[in-house]
């Protein structure tokens, strides 16, 4: 890429407002309707002007970088960084920037979207004592499920399944699945209205 320096990008994508920190609480979607609808529509704006290079150098910064990229791949439905995303699941690479990648195979919302939700449950929900994006993945998962009408999540949601035995083993604000699904469904809905 030229002419555009990672302090360029900081400024232009990270910074306003301290976006960064909203995405990784999602405390802009709780926060009353005018404020998450003006985050939205920077945050859409933001999607249309950046480049597929500048998209790629903020995915290879810090956590901070990443995490406002995968939303802003989200907000633009960007399916050619899919691979990308998978392989960062796949590499247990998600860490902070969980919600970000949740919310861009939420939007790409395809059938491999949904096995890499899974797959990415699978490992996660079998540690109990790890807590972390769980609940935002799953809810992923069950809005591609919806949208897509088939069925991953059945195991995963059984009776005393991995997600019960998961979310009873510490703190939660709630081990209703359809909950979670929701919070996702709320930030496609908000997109999407943007778009």
């Amino acid at each position: 890429m030229t002419g555009t320096s990672s302090g360029d990008l900081f400024a232009l994508y990270r910074l306003p407002g301290n976006r960064y920190k909203k995405l990784l609480s999602g405390s802009f979607m709780r926060a009353d309707r005018d404020q998450a609808v003006q985050l939205g529509v920077s945050m859409i704006n933001g999607a249309r002007r950046v480049s597929a290079s500048e998209l790629e150098q903020l995915l290879q910064g810090d956590w901070r970088e990443a995490l406002t990229a995968c939303w802003l791949i989200g907000f633009a439905r960007k399916s050619e960084f899919r691979p990308e995303l998978h392989k960062r699941i796949a590499e247990g690479q998600v860490g902070r920037i969980g919600k970000g990648v949740a919310f861009a195979l939420a939007r790409f919302c395809g059938l491999s979207d949904a096995h890499v939700l899974k797959w990415y449950l699978e490992q996660a929900l079998s540690e109990p004592e790890k807590r972390g994006n769980q609940p935002w993945f799953l809810g992923a998962l069950l809005f591609v499920e919806g949208c897509l009408d088939v069925r991953l999540s059945q195991d995963l949601l059984a009776c005393d399944g991995l997600w019960d035995r998961w979310a009873a083993a510490g703190s939660l604000e709630s081990s209703d699945p359809s909950h979670w699904e929701r919070e996702v469904s709320d930030w496609i809905e908000l997109a999407e209205n943007l778009d």
